[in-house]
């Protein structure tokens, strides 16, 4: 597959890659689906229990809470009034924005709720697809992903119990902000989100990071007016586009997890999207690999390779040709574990977006993360 120009920060999807999510967080022996907005094995497993519209227990670090969660069609829903009052989290309505902000340590959450959900904005970053919403006698529901993805939460589904876990986990004192590119020209449109760091107690370190994620920003800025202005017309006429935007993934421990994306559309039935994971270590700023991630199991491919194998041969468009993950795959972390993913038309046909396959720490036989 042609990769365009580069990996930069998380940009807008190919509008037919909207399917769902994200991309398909698949726990192992599960079949692939790329756009399932699963987030986790434990979670996968969950949303095949009860059925959408049906009451889901909640539990915090184990006791059940008063307010009960709803089952989505994507997953659990949990009430905003039990995120204010049984976890604490500081939920504040604005009417004339019809915007919800929740704030946990120094990560902000705005919900805008619409009829394709809530549009999510974290950190000043427009995320790209909005997050389940419903409202039931008057009060809001919202998927339980909005606590697990930005706000320092894992999630665990009690089978005994028939209850979903909520464990809090305490987030890197640092904060994220969200710087923005744009440039119009005739011949395209470009809009770029990328990250910057700071309140690192290593000030080189920090430097460090921030310089590297500015640097891949300016280069994209570049290369897409390079790309629109020396190769045109376009097939249909149409202008160029060129987006980039950005999610973290994973912000505990001293490490810090980015899933960066750039999408471009250059005419012709769709644009092309490109993902890159980058996870740093905070001590120091260095960008790490999924070796070094992993180093207290330096044999984990051979838990990793079989299980993907195993479900890309389980569905259907399967290319084929996968034997193993290489010596530098793409991954970012996530929940309590790692997600390993390749890019669009590695091996599944476009409709299937970014085949993702998660694997817990645990399951890796590495100690879960605080």
């Amino acid at each position: 597959m042609k990769k365009f120009v580069f990996q930069i920060g998380s940009a807008m999807l190919a509008i037919g890659l909207l399917v769902s999510g994200w991309g398909g967080i698949v726990g192992p022996g599960a079949p692939v689906h790329a756009q399932a907005h699963a987030y986790g094995q434990s979670l996968a497993k969950q949303t095949q229990k009860p059925e959408a519209g049906q009451p889901v227990k909640i539990t915090l670090k184990g006791k059940p809470l008063k307010q009960q969660g709803l089952q989505g069609k994507e997953g659990v829903l949990v009430p905003l009034e039990m995120i204010r009052k049984d976890l604490k989290i500081p939920v504040k309505y604005d009417k004339s924005s019809n915007t919800y902000t929740l704030k946990r340590q120094n990560v902000v959450v705005q919900l805008q709720p619409g009829e394709t959900g809530a549009k999510a904005i974290v950190d000043g970053s427009t995320q790209i697809l909005p997050y389940e919403w419903k409202v039931v006698d008057g009060n809001p529901y919202v998927s339980v992903k909005v606590l697990s993805d930005n706000l320092g939460y894992t999630t665990q589904w009690n089978e005994a119990g028939s209850a979903l876990n909520l464990t809090p986990h305490r987030l890197n004192d640092i904060k994220i902000s969200t710087r923005n590119l744009e440039k119009v020209i005739p011949e395209a449109s470009i809009k770029i989100q990328y990250p910057q760091v700071s309140g690192l107690r290593s000030k080189q370190a920090e430097e460090k990071i921030n310089t590297l994620l500015q640097s891949r920003a300016d280069k994209f800025m570049q290369e897409s007016l390079k790309e629109a202005k020396n190769n045109q017309p376009s097939p249909n006429g149409s202008p160029y586009e060129f987006l980039g935007n950005y999610t973290v993934t994973y912000n505990r421990g001293g490490l810090l997890s980015i899933l960066v994306q750039t999408y471009a559309y250059t005419g012709g039935a769709h644009g092309i999207s490109v993902r890159e994971g980058l996870t740093f270590r905070l001590s120091d700023g260095k960008l790490l690999t999924l070796d070094e991630v992993l180093r207290a199991n330096p044999n984990f491919r051979s838990i990793v390779d079989p299980s993907i194998a195993k479900q890309l041969q389980q569905t259907e468009g399967y290319f084929g040709g996968f034997k193993t993950i290489g010596n530098n795959p793409d991954f970012y972390l996530k929940d309590n574990g790692v997600v390993i993913f390749f890019q669009l038309y590695d091996y599944l046909p476009y409709v299937f977006g970014f085949p993702e396959f998660y694997f817990s720490f645990p399951e890796l036989g590495i100690k879960s993360r605080k």
